[in-house]
């Protein structure tokens, strides 16, 4: 995602790829969109998982994704999709305000507008809770903190060799404590990430949960996308920077308990009757994403 190896990981959050590569057949995309407002109108307050076939993968993602952002009041600002041609079964939050997914995703989840819904929302999630800057700030802490004590443990390790013997310490067994001593701090460095990692995965399924009910869809939507990952081999190893799905699932259901869809909706159904026209769209200059306009240009 044009940062570092480790942001690639924190933030391929559904799947397991990180590759962006999108390829749409220019002429048919622009006829497709041609009736993409009409979309605005599938979704009843109240939506179910659907089986009629969408025109295309884009205008379905602009017919679910429009309205979780109106329900939710984060249109203050524009939100920019891509649909990777890539099957994979993936999707992620990219650089400022923009969500990738793959089209082995979407594959999968075909018709089901609530999986789709709780798809877009995690990802809104990890960006209206700012899972970027609070991996880059730790990152650089981390980073400042544990070559210092690195340093210190070395010039320790020095002294107290110097203590037990006159003789001078060789240049090679030097080299080895230095190694061991950054190794050490190289686990730690990567546990302590991925310690954040997953505890924003928590947060962006609890987050993605309200969003996604705010704006009217079936909660069991989430359910159904961790079942699919759960049947992927790679769903958890170790070093995963994803909590095992089993442990989502429950932390899931809890979150539904606490916080009852109903509720939720209420104030959701409110927003989406007092700003009752769709967000406008733009096809932007690169012909291969979506921009969902802010409320001030879809004035």
């Amino acid at each position: 995602m044009k940062t570092s190896h480790i942001r690639k990981i924190l933030f391929t959050t559904l799947g397991f790829s990180s590759s962006i590569l999108l390829n749409l057949n220019t002429p048919s995309f622009a006829q497709a969109l041609v009736t993409l407002p009409e979309l605005s109108n599938i979704n009843s307050s109240i939506s179910t998982p659907q089986t009629q076939q969408k025109k295309t993968d884009l205008q379905w993602v602009y017919s679910v994704a429009e309205k979780v952002i109106r329900a939710n009041g984060l249109d203050d600002h524009p939100w920019r999709f891509e649909v990777s041609d890539k099957y994979d079964i993936n999707a992620y939050a990219g650089e400022l305000n923009k969500i990738v997914i793959y089209k082995g995703l979407l594959d999968q989840i075909h018709g089901d507008d609530a999986a789709l819904a709780f798809i877009i929302s995690h990802e809104l999630a990890h960006h209206t809770q700012r899972h970027a800057a609070q991996q880059i700030e730790l990152e650089s802490s981390l980073k400042d903190r544990l070559l210092k004590e690195a340093d210190e443990e070395f010039t320790n390790w020095i002294v107290a060799e110097k203590q037990k013997s006159d003789k001078p310490i060789s240049i090679a067994k030097k080299d080895v404590i230095k190694q061991r001593i950054m190794l050490q701090k190289k686990q730690e460095f990567d546990n302590a990430l991925q310690a954040l990692s997953r505890q924003q995965e928590f947060q962006a399924d609890e987050v993605g949960y309200k969003y996604m009910s705010t704006a009217g869809y079936d909660v069991n939507g989430g359910l159904r996308v961790f079942k699919l990952l759960s049947r992927l081999p790679s769903d958890y190893t170790v070093n995963s920077s994803h909590p095992p799905t089993p442990q989502r699932i429950a932390a899931l259901n809890g979150i539904m308990s606490e916080y009852p869809w109903l509720t939720l909706w209420v104030d959701g159904n409110e927003r989406l009757k007092i700003n009752s026209q769709p967000l406008t769209f733009d096809v932007i200059e690169d012909e291969i994403s979506l921009r969902i306009n802010s409320r001030f240009v879809s004035k």
